[in-house]
């Protein structure tokens, strides 16, 4: 009696088919439920987020539509569920799939919340990456409800084509952008010099990196420009190197010549943040015998560099003027001759 009961047909479906597609729907229900309440134990704080914005309603429908492919239903109805389900879960992987960009986005181009430039950059990257999953979405939307979106593919493809010849250069500048924060040659705040122009970088535009000179003018290079470019970054410089040169007269004795390197490095040596490296005689020239003096300056400052530069010449020229030593100068002979 209790299985002629299964076997009694409702609507065109026997009762075990309704039993086994109301297991279906219960199981998924309590499948999804059993995650959620798995990843808020135990998952970081993103995938508990994730998992939290989808919603009953939008669950019911997704396990209904699962569960009636155990049941033969009237056509228009079957198709209607198909549809709703098929809005459902393209709208929540759009939710989804654009939460999880953003985020990516956020760790990896804004590395400082305060720097107004890779916000921008943030907020053009979080829009384009949403137009691809609106996109995306939208054709899997129209593909599952029968549409043939081989030639809107190809029509797109035209279409991306014309726009991407019409905007080549604003969008090589907005990739470039993109790899100036994921390679970070240079951030905001760092003094860096482009040719032959040099200055403190103010900000990281889409488009446009500005850098404030230092004589004062406002500089403003293409993105594109400056991935093409060398670029010299002071940031992560630690020491500056020092090269003095001067010429004492060819007639200098020996026993001069072998001091003045010994007190080359005893005045390099006594200047605060100076490492003396080496003092030589480097070559003998028609205006007289070349010494040539190399040091680092351990402060990276620019302005401390020209203070022990400026210290150990002087330095230098008191100590050879001590000695009686003269530096050598060019001599220019003019010869006049009579004219015939």
């Amino acid at each position: 009696m209790r299985l002629e009961l299964f076997r009694d047909e409702y609507y065109g479906n026997p009762a075990s088919s309704y039993v086994l597609a109301a297991v279906y729907f219960l199981a998924i229900v309590w499948a999804f439920l059993a995650l959620r309440r798995l990843a808020a134990r135990r998952a970081p704080a993103l995938p508990t987020d994730l998992l939290g914005q989808v919603r009953p309603l939008e669950l019911a429908v997704v396990a209904l539509d699962v569960a009636a492919h155990t049941l033969e239903l009237p056509h228009r109805f079957e198709t209607i569920l198909r549809a709703a389900a098929v809005l459902v879960v393209a709208w929540r992987a759009v939710g989804l799939l654009s939460a999880l960009a953003a985020y990516a986005i956020r760790k990896t181009l804004l590395t400082d919340p305060a720097d107004r430039g890779s916000l921008d950059a943030a907020q053009a990257a979080t829009m384009a990456a949403r137009a691809l999953i609106w996109a995306g979405a939208a054709l899997f939307v129209l593909s599952n409800l029968g549409f043939n979106v081989s030639s809107m593919l190809a029509g797109l493809g035209i279409g991306g084509v014309a726009v991407a010849l019409a905007a080549q250069a604003v969008l090589a500048d907005f990739f470039a952008a993109i790899a100036i924060y994921l390679d970070k040659p240079f951030v905001v705040g760092d003094s860096i010099q482009v040719g032959d122009m040099s200055g403190a970088v103010e900000r990281i535009g889409v488009k446009t990196t500005r850098v404030r000179s230092d004589n004062g003018e406002l500089l403003v290079y293409p993105n594109s420009a400056l991935t093409s470019a060398r670029i010299q970054n002071f940031r992560q410089l630690r020491e500056r190197r020092a090269v003095v040169s001067f010429r004492v007269p060819l007639d200098t004795t020996g026993q001069v010549l072998r001091r003045i390197p010994e007190q080359a490095r005893a005045i390099a040596s006594a200047q605060p943040d100076v490492r003396f490296d080496r003092a030589h005689l480097a070559a003998v020239e028609d205006a007289g015998l070349r010494f040539e003096i190399v040091f680092f300056v351990t402060d990276p400052r620019y302005t401390a560099f020209m203070d022990r530069r400026q210290a150990v010449l002087i330095a230098l020229l008191d100590a050879l003027q001590a000695d009686g030593i003269s530096f050598a100068t060019p001599k220019t002979t003019v010869v006049l001759e009579r004219a015939a």
